[in-house]
């Protein structure tokens, strides 16, 4: 009897966790989504500072390659 009830309760869980798991999917996609877009809008709007954002992440990339790799040699 137990044991019924418990695997009536875990199909019901399971169940919950299923839909929950499509609804936080959707919502990621949409956030994604979201992003992209202003992230696109911002750029166009602001090309100058997307272009030195860009710069710096990519020089702060090679700096610390640079460091790797200078401290492999000695």
């Amino acid at each position: 009897m137990e044991e019924a009830a418990t695997k009536a309760g875990t199909e019901e869980l399971r169940g919950k966790v299923e839909a929950l798991s499509k609804e936080v999917a959707e919502v990621a996609k949409l956030m994604k989504e979201r992003i992209v877009v202003g992230t696109k809008e911002w750029a166009t709007e602001h090309p100058a500072a997307a272009i030195g954002i860009v710069a710096g992440v990519a020089a702060s990339i090679g700096f610390i390659v640079g460091l790797f790799v200078g401290r492999g040699r000695n």
